[in-house]
């Protein structure tokens, strides 16, 4: 499609721009791929001869929301062991998610063979620990307490119509 702009001048005020106006029109396409599928990003910014245009495209919706979860859920958080290795970041990247099937595996065999004082080591963003199998049972805890506002608050925000075009400010999520 062919669309017209929202400039930006050095004021900061707003002023109409059309494709003509530069002497040429931008073709922009009305949906690009992402790693979540196709979608219409809600604003491209443009720098065009020093001058911000903003072209802008579909309100968002679901697939803008889920994907805002997903940034907001690979953030990790931090866990205080209340010892000597005090506070680490955990990661909760796809990957990092992927690792944590591994030790759950691990630790919940250690219960349930009644040897809970297994040590495993990890590594988290902060760098490696040695925890017990009961110890993962309580980063599974602080984990959950993370994340799940997040799963909630993204239901809430993706069953919204329309989606808020702020959808991604932290006024949604927390």
């Amino acid at each position: 499609m062919h669309v017209g702009y929202t400039q930006i001048d050095a004021d900061g005020n707003e002023i109409k721009v059309f494709g003509d106006t530069w002497g040429q029109c931008v073709k922009v396409p009305d949906e690009i791929d992402t790693p979540i599928g196709r979608v219409g990003p809600p604003q491209v910014d443009v720098d065009y001869g020093g001058h911000r245009l903003v072209a802008r495209f579909k309100v968002p919706g679901e697939l803008q929301v889920i994907a805002e979860r997903d940034r907001r859920l690979a953030l990790g958080f931090d866990f205080d062991f209340n010892d000597a290795r005090g506070v680490h970041r955990i990661g909760t990247t796809s990957d990092d998610m992927d690792g944590w099937d591994e030790v759950t595996a691990m630790a919940q065999a250690a219960i349930n063979k009644g040897v809970p004082q297994t040590a495993i080591d990890i590594v988290t963003d902060t760098g490696p620990v040695a925890i017990t199998a009961m110890e993962w049972q309580d980063v599974l805890f602080a984990a959950a307490l993370f994340r799940q506002p997040i799963w909630a608050k993204s239901f809430v925000l993706a069953a919204m119509t329309p989606v808020p075009e702020d959808y991604a400010s932290e006024p949604y999520w927390s």
